[in-house]
């Protein structure tokens, strides 16, 4: 990674940097967007682009520039770095500003998009599924910053933290009703007697781009969907579990609080939504 793309230019990565005045390092005053590219195109960048500018309206922070300046930018972060299979991760903070929250300066949002080669998780993981504790950490579903991937992520870092210290590769968060919500960088989805399963947006949690192509994917199929508020006790006994992210695609659980879930190996409903992912990607790239 040798070029960052940093309020409408391209700089080498050693002279990319904002103030320390800059509100989203004071205060996680911000929004970012993770996206992937395959073969060279971002998977679903409208619909990020449209996220995007719904958390800037609810924060209000004005667009830093027109949308479509926006998506050239991100293009033009991947060819400078000669990226076609990336991570891509989308930045804007509110911009500099006073010391002080209560402040309602006339802000500049500073806007930063940065690319890195990526191929995709482990193999194992999608081989064997991965560990997951519910854990102590709560997702506050009555505040309006549940809904939006704001640059606050402490609460989902000691979570996850929380989480591999007690032996487990993620962590799983539920909400002030004791719902479950989502993982710590992901919808969570379970199959129950054929029935996908996953939390509402009532229960706090991202309306995750992944998340809703993979509902759309299994009603193509003719798959039951049902969006509801999940127990504890409907999650460890789920015949599958799995999480969905842009860079994880759709990645199985296979035990979650020390409890293997279904045969304690990835489920064939899981693996039929994955493989129906990746044939989404390949019609989106190649149209």
């Amino acid at each position: 990674m040798n070029k960052v793309w940093i309020n409408g230019k391209l700089v080498d990565i050693d002279k990319a940097k904002v103030s320390i005045f800059d509100r989203g390092f004071l205060y996680g005053d911000g929004v970012f967007e993770t996206m992937r590219s395959y073969a060279g195109t971002v998977f679903k960048l409208d619909a990020h682009l449209n996220r995007l500018h719904i958390s800037l309206d609810v924060l209000g922070i004005r667009p830093p520039c027109a949308r479509k300046r926006l998506e050239d930018a991100v293009y033009r972060t991947l060819r400078a770095n000669a990226l076609k299979s990336a991570y891509i991760k989308l930045t804007v903070t509110r911009g500099e500003g006073r010391f002080g929250i209560s402040h309602k300066d006339a802000f500049r949002p500073n806007t930063m998009i940065v690319a890195k080669d990526f191929e995709g998780y482990p193999a194992w993981m999608f081989l064997k599924g991965i560990s997951a504790k519910v854990t102590g950490n709560r997702q506050n579903d009555l505040s309006v910053l549940s809904r939006v991937k704001s640059l606050n992520f402490l609460g989902y870092i000691m979570a996850r933290f929380e989480a591999q210290d007690m032996g487990y590769d993620e962590a799983i968060l539920a909400n002030t009703k004791g719902h479950i919500a989502e993982a710590a960088t992901s919808n969570i989805f379970l199959v129950r007697k054929g029935v996908l399963i996953t939390p509402s947006l009532l229960a706090g949690i991202l309306p995750g781009i992944t998340r809703a192509t993979v509902i759309g994917i299994a009603r193509k199929l003719g798959l039951p969907v049902r969006e509801k508020a999940v127990t504890h006790g409907e999650l460890v006994s789920a015949d599958e579990v799995f999480l969905t992210n842009s860079l994880a695609e759709v990645l199985p659980v296979t035990r979650v609080d020390g409890r293997c879930i279904g045969k304690g190996r990835p489920g064939d409903i899981t693996k039929l939504l994955h493989i129906s992912y990746q044939k989404e990607v390949i019609r989106e790239v190649l149209r």
